[in-house]
């Protein structure tokens, strides 16, 4: 019968900033990663990997995939790839989720 009531209008302005505010935090967050022809992550994609890597502690498949916002399995590519590299080391390993550290560290 009455139905929901209007909200006023200093709460749609403040429900405006707010998914205004909360737009710019995912705008900074997502970082694009660009693939080649071929589908693999291209070199820049791949250094913008390694220099964020770095300053982690640890590193699994499904951190670098919801980070970079590429698949789990080319996640695992690129981590496989990195320890040949030298750039990680395997920390534990299995068939499941592989943990890797930086190598420096």
């Amino acid at each position: 019968m009455g139905g929901r009531k209007k909200p006023s209008i200093s709460q749609l302005e403040k429900r405006a900033r707010r998914e205004g505010r909360e737009k710019k935090k995912e705008d900074k967050k997502k970082v694009e990663m660009k693939l080649n022809a071929q589908g693999e992550l291209t070199q820049v994609s791949i250094d913008h990997i390694v220099k964020d890597i770095k300053k982690m502690k640890y590193i699994t498949p499904y951190v670098l995939a919801s980070r970079f916002g590429i698949k789990i399995s080319r996640a695992k590519k690129v981590l496989r790839e990195l320890e040949a590299k030298g750039i990680v080391k395997a920390y534990d390993k299995n068939h499941r989720t592989p943990i890797y550290i930086p190598a420096s560290a």
